[in-house]
């Protein structure tokens, strides 16, 4: 365009330079904000340093306020670190050596820790001219550094300290640290394990399932738990526990090796070995007093059969009087007993039978009114003789049962003789039965001499008695509520009593009205 100059003028030559000082400057101030950290210089000579923009603030000082000076600083510098700043920009004035230190704040509320590194400058005859120290504050990583100290040391004495042998193994399973316990607890030298294999202690039955357990906490992240058997140093082998579980990088999520934690278990081994081979024993002795009972009750019901009834006859003078009224007398005697001892045989043989897995159940349509009407036939007679009323309740009347009909009668007939062996003249037991749920619900009531409390829990165990038990002077096996419950389990059902010493016993059977599902299957 005509009239106009294009060209570019000149460039003062001292304007750009200045210019470009300043703005290099700004760079300096922006990088040392950006890095948190700021710097002083001290000339050789000067009295006082000069501070930078990044110093100040990392200070928390207004340059409006507080002139740079070296006995500010020291002033409000810890005490205790005043003589290693000293020392250090004595060595560096006169000897040209580059320093390190880490100061205290002091005289304020709040103390801050601050890092100087600094070297020394020099003109071009080599002399010092000055000294130059770049400062950060490390506060933060001064108590995490703290913080760090001392979880590992906490770490190490819980690890010299524990019982439990503590293992460190890299990412081949090779042990890289171990605590002492180690000599406790397998009789060898920590530093003997170290770099070995593993599984060289290993017995090698155990070794599999030890492999199996690893690779699970491999695959799994999960602490797994899993017991083996280590050769001790002195030769014999120990029963150890390990929970192991495999650590990763944070980062990475790659595994770097794994912990694990061991504890002696022999004494708890042998002593679950006890408890098994006592148990056993147990088994075998209960075993072979179910199978003693079992054989002897039949050896001994053929005899007394002959005996009970070869005595009936004498009593009942069938086939001509016997002589001397005392003979008859001895013969009902001897009937009476020979009926209780078959009624006691028949117990045990019944309880042995349960014992061993070996009673059957024949299950049948039962109508419950005439299961109790001829359990009580049975029973009336001695009622009589000693004046106990025996009264009846069945709902609905027509109430239906499917079940074993010999147990359900040996079930009332043990409830009804309790009942009135343990009741004075003019007492009442009462006999109820119901449908509920689903079930049967039958109960035996009397108002008789009741159970003490102390007794009650172990009347319906079998083969117990109490020194007190009210049974063991009424004569009877007490075997009786053992049966009854044992019974009613057999057919799915439950067994209950209350009692309270000189008001009565109430006995509360529960059988299902429908037997199990297998059985009705079969």
């Amino acid at each position: 365009m005509a009239g106009l100059d294009t060209t570019t003028p000149p460039t003062a030559p001292n304007v750009q330079p200045h210019a470009q000082l300043l703005q290099l400057g700004q760079h300096f101030a922006l990088a040392e904000r950006a890095a948190k950290m700021g710097y002083w210089r001290h000339r050789i000579g000067d009295k006082d340093p000069h501070w930078s923009p990044g110093f100040y603030a990392i200070l928390g000082l207004d340059p409006a306020e507080v002139p740079p000076s070296s006995e500010f600083l020291m002033r409000h510098i810890h005490p205790e670190d005043r003589k290693t700043v000293a020392i250090a920009v004595q060595a560096a004035t006169f000897e040209g050596k580059p320093f390190q230190y880490r100061t205290r704040s002091w005289g304020i509320e709040i103390e801050r820790v601050y890092e100087t590194h600094g070297d020394v400058e020099r003109g071009a005859d080599g002399a010092i001219t000055a000294i130059l120290g770049v400062v950060r504050e490390v506060t933060a990583e001064v108590a995490a550094e703290k913080a760090l100290k001392d979880r590992e040391a906490a770490f190490r004495f819980i690890a010299e300290s524990a019982t439990d042998m503590i293992v460190h193994h890299g990412r081949d399973g090779v042990p890289v640290f171990i605590s002492p316990s180690v000599e406790q607890v397998l009789g060898v030298k920590a530093e003997e394990c170290l770099g070995a294999s593993p599984y060289k202690l290993c017995h090698a039955e155990d070794l599999p399932s030890v492999l199996a357990a690893i690779e699970e906490a491999r695959k799994s992240g999960r602490t797994v738990t899993y017991a083996y058997r280590a050769r001790h140093g002195a030769g014999h082998y120990v029963w150890l526990e390990s929970a192991v579980r495999f650590v990763s990088d944070p980062r990475s999520g790659e595994q770097t090796g794994a912990i694990s934690i061991t504890r002696d278990i022999t004494e708890r081994k042998n002593f679950e070995n006890e408890l098994l081979h006592a148990r056993e024993r147990a088994e075998a002795a209960s075993s072979t007093k179910s199978r003693f009972l079992a054989n002897m009750s039949h050896e001994l019901r053929t005899p007394l059969n002959a005996i009970i009834g070869f005595s009936d006859i004498l009593a009942r003078e069938m086939f001509g009087p016997v002589g001397s009224e005392r003979y008859a007398e001895y013969a009902k005697l001897i009937n009476e007993s020979g009926a209780m001892l078959l009624d006691l045989i028949n117990d045990l043989l019944d309880m042995s039978k349960i014992e061993a897995g070996k009673f059957e159940l024949h299950y049948e349509d039962l109508l419950v009114a005439d299961t109790v009407a001829s359990s009580l036939r049975l029973v009336t007679g001695r009622a009589s003789e000693k004046g106990v009323a025996i009264s009846t309740s069945i709902m609905p009347e027509n109430l239906r049962l499917r079940a074993d009909q010999r147990a359900v009668k040996q079930i009332l007939l043990n409830l009804l003789s309790n009942a009135i062996k343990f009741t004075d003249a003019r007492g009442r037991v009462e006999v109820a039965a119901e449908a509920a749920d689903g079930a049967l619900r039958l109960t035996v009531r009397d108002t008789g001499i009741g159970i003490p409390s102390d007794v009650l829990p172990r009347l319906a165990r079998p083969f117990e008695q109490a020194s007190n038990d009210p049974a063991r002077a009424h004569g009877g096996s007490g075997l009786g509520l053992a049966l009854v419950k044992s019974l009613a389990q057999l057919h799915g059902g439950a067994f209950a009593i209350q009692s309270e010493q000189g008001l009565g016993t109430e006995v509360t059977v529960t059988l299902p009205l429908e037997p199990q599902t297998a059985e009705r299957a079969a």
